[in-house]
């Protein structure tokens, strides 16, 4: 004990591992898998929504920090979420790829439902600036990939939430990394919900019908909020249906034409699956180049 608290001395009360041998010095209480006897250490909370608290925790049993989210009781009773919680738990646990995180465990009590996976180090596209415009269509291209992955599943999934703050540059390696699989519907799932980002979901999705193609309109949206700036709404004109302006912004003439193939109103106008969006992509870099 002695020892413990000799090593914690130099430590600044702003760290929450020891400095000089890594151990956990203080949580902020613990939450324990009934089912595997699991427990995570709270650090601290990183956002607190409409559908529950997200953690910053440590894992012993994978002895790393994690991101715990989870939904209370009031919120677990509620049919929908709790079906829509589940979802997002059984298929982020199929989903094996580099650019999406880690599923760690899912659990149930009487107080709360709680989700636990990868940490992802890095900022948001909110956050992050590409060098040029080879480097936005190398990352776009990235998030392609991604869904393609996502659509050649058993069966094909739907993010239905694609915008800035839902897609991590990581740090190291600096890959892609598309977050918050809360919206996530798989394709044999009955429409119904509706459920859009306003700015960023496609047309369809309010209707609650979407489809593979409703993730391609909301990369595109992404783009523009991505090059811009700016909330995409602010360039959509209601008479085209079309988003119009982004010449003034200095927006490449080719990744104009990029948006407005991944926008059009109409999902059968889009492209059809993310393979067409990665000849679209490879197609602009190519053009950028010559």
């Amino acid at each position: 004990m002695v020892q413990a608290l000799q090593c914690c001395r130099p430590n600044p009360s702003c760290l929450h591992f020891c400095r000089l041998d890594g151990h956990l010095i203080a949580g902020q209480g613990t939450i324990c898998n009934p089912d595997n006897g699991w427990e995570y250490e709270v650090i601290k909370v990183l956002a607190v929504g409409g559908m529950g608290t997200t953690y910053l925790v440590y894992s012993h049993h994978h002895q790393k920090l994690a991101v715990l989210k989870e939904i209370n009781n009031e919120l677990a009773h509620k049919a929908k979420v709790r079906e829509m919680f589940q979802r997002e738990a059984r298929v982020l646990n199929s989903l094996h790829h580099s650019g999406i995180p880690q599923y760690y465990d899912f659990f149930a009590t009487d107080a709360r439902y709680s989700l636990i996976m990868e940490l992802i180090h890095g900022q948001n596209f909110a956050h992050v600036e590409a060098e040029d415009t080879r480097q936005t269509i190398n990352w776009f291209l990235e998030l392609a990939k991604i869904l393609d992955y996502l659509q050649k599943c058993h069966p094909p999934v739907i993010h239905r939430d694609i915008k800035p703050s839902n897609i991590i540059l990581r740090k190291n390696p600096r890959d892609i990394i598309l977050i918050d699989f809360g919206a996530v519907k798989e394709v044999t799932a009955p429409p119904g919900t509706c459920i859009a980002t306003p700015g960023y979901g496609a047309p369809e999705q309010s209707l609650g019908k979407a489809c593979i193609q409703s993730d391609f309109y909301a990369l595109g949206t992404t783009m523009i909020a991505f090059l811009t700036r700016l909330f995409p709404s602010n360039f959509y004109d209601g008479v085209q249906q079309k988003f119009i302006g982004l010449d003034l912004f200095d927006v490449h003439p080719i990744l104009i034409e990029v948006i407005d193939r991944l926008t059009e109103y109409a999902p059968e106008n889009r492209p059809q699956n993310a393979a067409e969006v990665i000849g679209l992509l490879e197609e602009a870099k190519v053009n950028i180049s010559n």
